[in-house]
């Protein structure tokens, strides 16, 4: 190619409306100007101001947060992708949403005495579940007595009773702040903990009924699996019963939202529906190596440098080609996490008949396959009324989200959300018959009123575009009655669900296989090629997966640490 004496056309593209393209690209346009980094020395040949375009594939940011508003529900908003995030671990996230953006949060309610496990059968309430003689597993006499001679444990705990016992100083650790440090370097049996299996150690310590009481009683199959021990270890404490999630009143998709403004008043641009097909190298008027992006529509772009804010199959999907996608050791890397899917299904009902049961509000058990259910509104200010309309969340992930797929909706294969890759198989699907009806909703949508604000509208459009199948809504029906022990409960009145395992995400959440030093790969995969200008940030390949933290961490790896920018104030030490 021959290099023209023009600037490129920007200095930095970033791929990827989610978290942590939008984070990385406000970042960028607000550190502090400083010459000696490679973003100042591009801004001052810029004429001062650093060019920076975010590039979105659907018509929306947001990516794997995705909160939505029923029309029978105007007041309440459902989060339908990520919903929470760990208070005071999780240091960026938290910064950012309390200090820097002071968004309204609140706690959010999980485990009550009188919500139900129901489990092979037989319906509990949670304060069963430490009542070794109530529950339908045989745990052999030690597990028994352990959990007996625990007030309000339950058979999830049991896990942690197994990592301490093989992992002397697990607990110092934890009460320091030092977690993840020591299960990096800790070893069992002399081998280094990232090269066990989680469940190959658990089943050392555990009988078969108490490994299969506790992943059910933990609520997800994921944290039960076999994937890297070090990892998924600290993972399964992000879910002890000590641990405070704060959600946001407006909405988790309130952040990516506000970090758009941000973003944009920053002098940044935001282009939705440009879906990147690959890029290569190209040489740019300065003797440097800069990137052409080709996109599945419109003409290429040249940058000096490329962020690719994707999750692994996102990168998948694009052309292997060029110095980075067509490099076997780069391949390699990708496949070092695996995606985990998961599901969400809301059903709103004209009146909360479960309250019937006793419960209101948090989260309810259960091994039948729709594994969780969250009593909606999350919020412990406002008190959950008897009348009126209500909803519940369903939430599983792994093998449960097979099971709903056969029942499932196909999208309409128009919907701007989707990848063409994936609108082009449903539409085959769809002329070939497999279409499965829709839910009959009681009311149309009806249009956004004038004074509706534009973030409201996007609550709403979100709802309508995730819409649910008969078939998939009667059998959740059925399920939540069976679990709650109620025979005559109305119909729902409304629904919508996602697949996360859907294109261009592949998985809802990800996790490291057993093995790899996440902590090495998670600073490899942030420029996957040594010394060409593209960098790698998101949930998916770093050692906080499956919270947005993780998404955070990895923006602020590629911008301290491959880019030269300060530290953020409000989390100072949040990479150490």
């Amino acid at each position: 190619m021959t290099a023209t004496t023009d600037l490129p056309d920007l200095d930095v593209a970033i791929v990827g409306g989610g978290v942590s393209g939008l984070y990385a690209g406000w970042r960028l346009l607000t550190a502090p100007p400083d010459d000696t980094t490679p973003p100042g020395a591009w801004a001052r040949a810029a004429g001062g101001r650093l060019r920076v375009t975010l590039f979105e594939g659907s018509d929306r940011v947001g990516g794997r947060l995705l909160s939505a508003t029923s029309p029978h529900l105007p007041g309440t908003v459902c989060e339908i992708g990520g919903m929470r995030y760990v208070h005071p671990d999780q240091k960026l996230v938290a910064g950012l949403v309390e200090t820097v953006l002071k968004l309204p949060y609140h706690a959010q309610t999980v485990d009550r005495d009188e919500n139900i496990a129901f489990l092979r059968g037989r319906l509990l309430r949670s304060r069963d579940l430490g009542t070794p003689g109530l529950l339908p597993y045989h745990l052999d006499q030690a597990e028994a007595s352990w959990l007996a001679a625990r007030p309000g444990g339950a058979p999830a705990a049991m896990i942690g009773r197994v990592l301490k016992a093989l992992l002397p100083g697990l607990e110092a650790a934890r009460a320091t702040g030092r977690l993840r440090e020591f299960l990096a370097t800790a070893e069992v049996d002399g081998l280094a903990l990232h090269k066990h299996g989680f469940w190959n150690l658990l089943a050392r310590g555990m009988s078969p009924d108490a490994y299969q009481a506790a992943r059910a009683t933990i609520g997800y199959d994921c944290l039960g699996g076999n994937t890297n021990a070090a990892d998924l270890a600290a993972e399964y404490f992000d879910f002890g019963k000590d641990v405070e999630y704060r959600m946001l009143d407006d909405g988790y998709e309130r952040l990516p939202w506000e970090l758009r403004g941000l973003l944009e008043r920053a002098g940044g641009g935001v282009e939705l529906g440009r879906w990147l097909g690959g890029f290569e190298a190209a040489p740019l008027a300065d003797g440097s190596t800069g990137v052409r992006l080709h996109f599945l529509d419109g003409g290429p772009v040249t940058a000096r440098a490329l962020i690719l804010a994707m999750p692994r199959r996102s990168l998948e999907l694009l052309r292997r080609a060029g110095p980075v996608l067509d490099d076997d050791a780069v391949r390699a890397r990708l496949g070092t996490v695996t995606p985990v899917p998961l599901y969400k299904l809301f059903l709103v009902y004209q009146e909360p008949w479960w309250q019937q049961a006793g419960v209101s509000r948090g989260r309810s058990l259960t091994d039948l396959p729709l594994r969780q259910c969250y009593y909606w509104p999350t919020d412990p200010r406002a008190c959950p009324a008897a009348t009126g309309p209500a909803a519940i969340m369903a939430y599983n992930d792994l093998l449960n989200v097979s099971f709903w797929a056969g029942l499932r909706t196909l999208p309409d294969p128009s919907r701007p959300s989707l990848h063409p890759r994936t609108a082009r198989r449903y539409a085959a699907a769809r002329q070939a018959g497999a279409a499965t009806p829709h839910f009959g909703r009681a009311a149309a949508p009806q249009p956004l009123a004038a004074a509706d604000d534009a973030f409201a509208g996007q609550l709403r459009r979100n709802w309508q575009q995730h819409d649910a199948s008969e078939r998939m809504v009667a059998e959740m029906h059925r399920q939540l009655r069976q679990m709650h022990g109620v025979d005559d409960a109305p119909g729902p009145i409304d629904a919508a669900f996602a697949d996360w395992a859907d294109d261009p995400y592949g998985g809802g959440v990800h996790l490291w296989n057993v093995g790899l030093p996440s902590g090495e790969v998670e600073q490899d995969m942030t420029q996957p090629r040594p010394g060409f200008p593209c960098y790698v940030c998101g949930e998916a390949y770093s050692t906080r997966q499956t919270w947005v933290e993780g998404a955070l961490r990895t923006a602020e790896i590629v911008l301290q640490r491959r880019l030269g920018l300060p530290a953020p104030a409000w989390a100072p030490e949040a990479i150490r």
